[in-house]
């Protein structure tokens, strides 16, 4: 065996034993990017989640100020039917006893 089938072992040896190292490093941060991508995904689910909540939170709480004001302007509009006719029940009794007495 002479020197250059020597240095062709140890060449082609270290190429392999090179490019077993790369596959195993390549597919080290291949499971960590698969890993990484795997957790922001769940993340954004859940922030998903939470946007859709506060939303729903968000819708609920403008339908009760609606209510709300709508409420209040039916409690006004009864509270002025009510004047309005207790004011028309007063006009009512006067007009009937001023009948009365002539």
């Amino acid at each position: 065996m002479d020197w250059f089938t020597g240095f062709s072992i140890v060449a082609i040896s270290t190429g392999v034993t090179i490019s077993v190292v790369v596959l195993i490093a390549v597919g080290s941060i291949r499971r960590s990017l698969n890993e990484g991508t795997l957790r922001q995904a769940q993340h954004i689910r859940s922030l998903s989640d939470s946007v859709a909540s506060l939303t729903a939170q968000q819708q609920a709480q403008a339908r009760i100020q609606q209510l709300t004001e709508a409420q209040r302007r039916l409690s006004d509009e009864v509270n002025a039917l009510g004047e309005r006719l207790s004011d028309a029940d007063s006009v009512h009794r006067v007009s009937g006893t001023a009948k009365l007495l002539h």
